[in-house]
């Protein structure tokens, strides 16, 4: 998946070799600081792109976290463990609502600029109905979970 998401444009870290009999991989060391420490509208705004990067070539991350995108020369992406191919506008829904629920928990203070600008820089890629299909798919996965939000908040992300 790492050599996939580089066809879609996203910036991932390049494998040198593989031993499957060892269970190693060696692959490039990237250095720059973890988004987590940094994160501000622009590189959310990047970030929200590198996901509608990946979605319209139906690569689900399966942990897009702010851990998971290191800052240096360029944005790039890691972890690639939990990813897979899907057509479903599911599981490119959990990708989003995890993003969003990292914004909402460990950077809570700047909540609603980083997740409009995520959701600007997927709208980039993935178009505004795009956006606003895998939007309403987040609303209702939250729906299910244990806290759900009451029924009549406002559904300001749509």
């Amino acid at each position: 998946m790492l050599s996939v998401a580089k066809t879609a444009g996203v910036f991932s870290p390049f494998v040198y070799f593989i031993d499957p009999a060892a269970c190693e991989i060696v692959m490039e060391f990237i250095s720059g600081k973890n988004a987590k420490d940094i994160m501000n509208a622009g590189l959310s705004r990047q970030m929200g792109r590198y996901a509608g990067l990946l979605h319209s070539k139906n690569i689900v991350h399966g942990d897009l976290t702010t851990s998971n995108f290191i800052v240096g020369n360029r944005l790039v992406l890691v972890d690639f463990g939990l990813s897979f191919y899907s057509e479903r506008l599911e599981d490119k829904a959990v990708d989003v609502r995890l993003i969003k629920e990292i914004y909402s928990s460990a950077h809570f203070a700047l909540f609603e600029p980083l997740f409009e600008n995520f959701l600007a820089g997927y709208s980039d890629i993935m178009s505004e109905r795009g956006t606003r299909k895998v939007l309403e798919k987040v609303l209702d996965i939250e729906g299910r979970g244990r806290y759900a939000p009451h029924v009549d908040e406002p559904k300001k992300f749509i």
